[in-house]
């Protein structure tokens, strides 16, 4: 990773005139097509903390590798409206400077950009032990060779026993695109996997102490089989054991949650919308998940959508932690749709919405 930083100091009085004329500089780099980075403003301040005249103007921009950084400026230099801008900064400014900060130790990325170009966006379906089950699965592998990094990725509470909805393909093309694989288990209950459904577990009216205790009872029994699936999938050739990480949504947010809290060996975490539906009226739960979030030891970002049932979950499990030694990141994104229920299947429908987000936290953390 490269930062390039560059440095103006006013004239006396031309303070604003910089400030405006690196903007101008930013404005003709995007029409360029270069990254446009970002300008800071130092305010200088005496021994004593009061600010002193003297403000500077500051650039920063980030690139991947020192070829990157070469061709950009090598850009910059050859574009005639770019030389007016230097020029115009130049009768600006009493002193400039540049500097070139490379990243002491950097982890070469996992991920990739696949063209899925006439691939079969398609699961192997396996079998795999938790507890006393045989639970059913469904792995995706991107094209070419692995080992590949892996998510596991977990359905909410709408796969129901003997539907045909069993694999959730559009979650899993856009991570085989990212060069991650990706394997979809069916806790017990649901779909293609045998045992109690959840509505058989969960049986007493909503909202009341008894519903609050047997779903937060619940779900920490899936978390059982999110952890089963991780070791499943740690045994496959095709998977690099190194790095795999843990993905869902609603019911799949909240396992997602507690069987990161339970097992290190998920090198991060991303939970969207867990218990959006249930947080205000399951503080069992709520406090469950507050629990299991001090426990955590990777990365986690909690993520949905502002028309979601509650944004409550993200906002306050981020704010739970901060201050504390844990990497974490959460976003509220603008209303998805009309109703509830589609701010709540953002993960489902949304990638392109989130997608950006995503993949930069897991090309970080994965």
């Amino acid at each position: 990773m490269i930062f390039e930083r560059t440095s103006y100091h006013p004239k006396p009085g031309r303070f604003e005139d910089v400030l405006g004329t690196r903007r101008k500089a930013n404005s003709v780099r995007e029409e360029l097509g270069l990254k446009t980075g970002e300008i800071f403003v130092e305010c200088p301040h005496n021994d004593d903390g009061n600010q002193v005249d003297g403000r500077i103007v500051h650039w920063e921009c980030r690139f991947e590798s020192e070829a990157e950084q070469a061709s950009d400026l090598a850009r910059r230099d050859d574009s005639p409206r770019f030389s007016e801008v230097r020029a115009e900064m130049q009768t600006l400014i009493a002193n400039f400077n540049r500097a070139i900060v490379r990243q002491a130790e950097q982890r070469e990325s996992v991920l990739r950009s696949l063209s899925l170009d006439g691939v079969p966006i398609v699961p192997a379906e396996t079998a795999f032990r938790s507890s006393d089950l045989d639970l059913k699965g469904y792995l995706y592998t991107p094209p070419g060779a692995g080992p590949f990094p892996c998510l596991i990725t977990n359905h909410g509470s709408s796969i129901h026993q003997g539907t045909s909805d069993v694999c959730r393909p559009g979650t899993a093309a856009v991570l085989m695109s990212w060069g991650i694989a990706s394997f979809l288990p069916h806790r017990r209950g649901y779909g293609n996997s045998p045992g109690i459904p959840w509505r058989d577990d969960v049986h007493a009216d909503y909202g009341t102490e008894v519903y609050d205790a047997q779903l937060a009872k619940r779900l920490s029994d899936e978390s059982d089989d999110v952890i089963a699936a991780l070791e499943h999938v740690e045994g496959l050739p095709e998977i690099d054991s190194r790095h795999i990480g843990v993905m869902g949504s609603s019911f799949g947010g909240t396992v997602t949650l507690l069987a990161a809290a339970r097992c290190a060996r998920f090198r991060c975490a991303v939970e969207f919308a867990g218990a959006a539906i249930n947080w205000e009226k399951a503080p069992g739960l709520r406090e469950t998940m507050l629990a299991a979030a001090t426990k955590l030891t990777q990365p986690i970002y909690f993520l949905q959508a502002a028309n979601d049932y509650s944004t409550r979950p993200t906002v306050e499990l981020a704010a739970s932690l901060k201050g504390t030694d844990k990497v974490v990141e959460h976003r509220v994104y603008p209303a998805f749709g009309l109703t509830n229920d589609e701010g709540h299947f953002l993960y489902g429908q949304g990638a392109a919405i989130w997608g950006p987000d995503v993949r930069r936290f897991l090309d970080r953390w994965l």
